[in-house]
């Protein structure tokens, strides 16, 4: 049965507390909490944000010790700065402590307002993973002096783990890469159990994919989408676990895993 938990939002993507809170963003730069079936009445935090097309408040994720420290990890986009950052507040019950933010990354200038990405997950690395959109720059996706159409791997106060596939072909905030080759996979999701991530990859005219991501893999835009079907993949290509035309389906936008114990 459908329950309606709340309405009249602007809905960017959500995450469960591990006491069982439901939290929803919204583009606009306001976070809801959803606690026994209702929508509390005040945001837990409203942020500044550029709410210009497809940028604003694009991404959350909570802290592997949220329970002890209070940490949630925010993405979204600055106002009139012209770029996505990922910041830390800490709760307070059903509010963010004012004055609680601290900037874990900053990530580069945007030529244009879409394909920003957002999306975050912690693995069970307790490394803080992090979806950045090529802002429709698709070139920059293939670009280890860029971090747009990358999935990014962190530790959760902004420094760069030296296990990263890429760390020493690389310098300074390009160590974070993990893999490449995204166009806008603002959606991922782990897997119970094996902790695999997966993330969903909104694609150009015909394709979208869900892949399976991996360090050091390259998932090809644009220099290849979907199946490959006979296309000259780059280096350390990975291919999509699932793909599906736009004759079947529009953009893949989010993920969640149904992982019983036994199949149902």
């Amino acid at each position: 049965a459908e329950i309606l938990i709340g309405q009249e939002l602007d809905p960017t993507t959500m995450a469960l507390a591990p006491d069982g809170r439901l939290f929803i963003t919204e583009k606009i730069g306001r976070i809801r909490i959803i606690e026994n079936g209702q929508m509390l009445t005040d945001p837990f935090l409203t942020l500044e944000v550029d709410n210009i097309n497809e940028r604003g408040l694009n991404g959350i994720a909570f802290d592997p010790h949220f329970e002890h420290n209070g940490y949630l990890y925010l993405y979204y986009t600055v106002k009139g700065e012209h770029h996505n950052r990922v910041s830390r507040f800490t709760a307070n019950g059903n509010y963010a402590l004012p004055g609680s933010e601290t900037i874990i990354l900053e990530i580069e200038q945007l030529t244009w307002t879409v394909h920003n990405g957002g999306a975050m997950v912690f693995g069970p690395d307790g490394k803080l993973y992090i979806s950045v959109g090529d802002g429709a720059d698709a070139q920059t996706a293939q670009s280890m002096n860029s971090l747009r159409g990358k999935i990014l791997r962190i530790n959760s106060d902004g420094t760069i783990p030296d296990d990263n596939p890429f760390y020493n072909e690389t310098t300074g905030i390009y160590r974070a890469i993990y893999a490449m080759g995204l166009r806008n996979s603002f959606s991922m999701t782990v897997q119970p159990g094996t902790g695999r991530i997966y993330a969903t990859e909104v694609g150009n005219s015909t394709w979208e994919e869900v892949n399976d991501i991996l360090p050091g893999k390259n998932y090809g835009w644009p220099i290849i989408e979907g199946p490959i079907n006979g296309q000259t993949p780059p280096e350390n290509y990975k291919e999509p676990i699932f793909a599906y035309n736009h004759t079947n389906g529009c953009a893949a936008v989010g993920a969640a895993f149904y992982n019983p114990t036994i199949a149902m």
